[in-house]
């Protein structure tokens, strides 16, 4: 009894860090990229983004909810399901530890060392910047870390009730991303090993066979929150991307039709981003040693290896004296998956099924082009979440190694965690940040009443759909973004409208059609507005120009946007051959 409430006081103080840390650092608005979008479509129950995230909308509207009517805590509260899912992810990871430490027969203070790992996954750069807004991959990391902990106590305890729960969350986990798929090929290695034991045992086939068939069905069971997917989108909802109420257009929406597949070969696929091949090593995309460097330079190397250090050394170490001392996670984890492998082989490979697939192998599927528009190391937060396992089991071998001499060791193992919360605490606290609702609310009120607003990419849309749909700012306006909408259905609006509405884009948009009305575009807050001629139009002074030009977030090399603008100015030709 004295050691059960021990784990349970061990456990609530896990969770209540964890909690505390992301509740004290959490945005308290929409957040860049997709929660806007999240946001506004969870609050309304539209549909977003191929190829959706229905579980997770059912959740967050949920607590929605409990807003009231009050717009202003529409945001907070969706943000607050991300700080639950995360802490109780870092509570599943601390008891996954010790389940393992359990397993191999540790002695090193297992408890601290399962809080070490558990609290670096906890204070790493990927998880708290995820946990801390409206984005799906926190509630994505409790799907995972619950299936596999699960399946541990099922292979402990030999209860088949845990199966059947662990393909129902399985199918659930899918409806918030498909990543929960990763975990499979290790769920699968328990699975397995538990057959093979229960055989030997005596347990007859044609059990297993009835737990496999009825796992089919509970996972079936758990895809069922798609179904709110056409529903809804035959409601005709504001934002109702791909419009997936027909059959064709939801399995078009629901394989992500709109998007460019990446081959797994070439490595270099996109033509666009040739002139950018040469940065790493790399000219001829037909060469097979081209796309072999390629890989393992940019794609690897860059695009994965990179995140893991931004994780577990730190992406705030510049200066050299500090680097041997905040090394110690990295450190810890290598040397825990070393100890692993020598010390219980079998969990080892469980773990490192959980790493590959989560990193190594999905870096090799993703293929990357060169460059992305954004950082994408939330992708990989599966094999960072294996390796904080890897560092708890290297922590308990210090512990276990050094405790006969000093029982010290286990506050010195705890440095490890403590110098990634000191290092990434500035950079993850957003309690006090306004700028994504300030500087997308400018957006709207640089228009005039009754406006036509095209934008272009997700920072200058999503924020803007939160402020209208939710906070019901500036609804007078409309939004299009010229992705989504298309661009010949984009000037299509514009000629229709015939400037009885003013048309106004943002800084994005501007960059990439100011070809097509040259002389036409006047600078108005954060917009550019097109007027019907060239009369009319300040002649801004260079300075003032150069300021207007550098409202922009990243848009790229000017020669990558002049030749984007080219092509847009070639569709332009062939739309209008013919016309007045």
């Amino acid at each position: 009894m004295r050691r059960y409430l021990q784990q349970s006081r061990s456990q609530l103080v896990v969770f209540l860090v964890a909690f505390a840390t992301y509740l004290f650092t959490m945005d308290l608005s929409a957040s860049w990229w997709d929660c806007g979008e999240f946001i506004a479509t969870g609050w309304g129950l539209q549909i977003g983004h191929p190829p959706g995230a229905p579980f997770y909308q059912l959740v967050t509207h949920c607590a929605m909810l409990l807003s009231f009517g009050n717009p202003l805590w529409v945001a907070p509260l969706s943000n607050l399901v991300s700080v639950l899912c995360g802490a109780f992810t870092v509570l599943l990871l601390y008891k996954t530890i010790l389940l393992l430490l359990q397993r191999s027969n540790s002695v090193g203070n297992p408890q601290w060392a399962a809080a070490c790992g558990a609290f670096c996954y906890l204070f790493c750069d990927t998880v708290w910047f995820s946990a801390v807004e409206s984005e799906v991959y926190s509630m994505a990391m409790l799907f995972c870390a619950l299936t596999v902990w699960l399946m541990l106590r099922w292979e402990r305890d030999g209860d088949n009730r845990n199966l059947l729960l662990v393909a129902l969350l399985l199918g659930l986990g899918v409806c918030v991303h498909l990543m929960t798929l990763l975990t499979a090929p290790a769920l699968l290695w328990i699975f397995v090993r538990g057959v093979r034991r229960g055989l030997s045992q005596g347990k007859p086939w044609w059990l297993w066979t009835r737990t496999v068939v009825l796992g089919i069905v509970f996972f079936l069971l758990g895809l069922t929150p798609y179904a709110i997917i056409p529903l809804r989108a035959a409601s005709n909802p504001p934002i109702n991307t791909g419009d997936p109420s027909t059959y064709e257009r939801f399995k078009e929406y629901l394989g992500r039709d709109q998007y460019v597949k990446a081959p797994f070969y070439p490595r270099m696929w996109r033509e666009k981003d040739s002139e950018n091949w040469g940065r790493w090593g790399t000219t001829d995309p037909t060469s097979v040693v081209d796309n072999v460097v390629y890989y393992a330079v940019y794609q690897f190397g860059f695009m994965y290896c990179r995140y893991m250090m931004f994780n577990f050394i730190g992406r705030w170490n510049y200066d050299w004296n500090i680097v041997v001392v905040s090394v110690l996670p990295f450190l810890l984890g290598i040397w825990g998956l070393w100890r692993h492998r020598r010390r219980r082989r079998g969990d080892f490979h469980l773990v490192l099924l959980l790493f590959l697939f989560g990193g190594i192998i999905l870096n090799l599927y993703l293929n990357h082009p060169c460059y992305e528009p954004r950082e994408r190391d939330y992708v990989y937060v599966l094999s960072f979440y294996a390796f904080a396992v890897w560092i708890g089991i290297g922590a308990a071998e210090i512990c276990e190694k050094w405790q006969a001499a000093s029982g010290k060791w286990k506050w010195l193992v705890m440095l490890a965690p403590l110098l990634l919360a000191v290092g990434n605490w500035s950079d993850h606290d957003r309690h006090n940040c306004h700028s994504v609702h300030d500087i997308s609310l400018n957006h709207l009120q640089s228009c005039d009443h009754g406006a036509l607003l095209f934008t272009l990419g997700d920072n200058d849309t999503f924020p803007l759909w939160y402020l209208q749909h939710v906070e019901e700012r500036r609804t007078d306006i409309d939004i299009y973004n010229l992705n989504l909408t298309g661009f010949r259905r984009s000037f299509d609006i514009i000629n229709e409208n015939d400037f009885q509405r003013p048309v106004y884009f943002s800084q994005y948009a501007y960059h990439r059609i100011k070809n097509l009305y040259p002389g036409r575009f006047r600078c108005e807050g954060f917009c550019w507005r097109l007027l019907p001629t060239t009369e009319g139009v300040d002649d801004l002074e260079p300075l003032q120009r150069h300021m207007a030009d550098s409202i922009q977030w990243n848009i790229g090399s000017h020669e990558y946007v002049d030749r984007i603008s080219k092509s847009f100015l070639k569709i332009w030709n062939e739309n209008t051959k013919g016309c007045e």
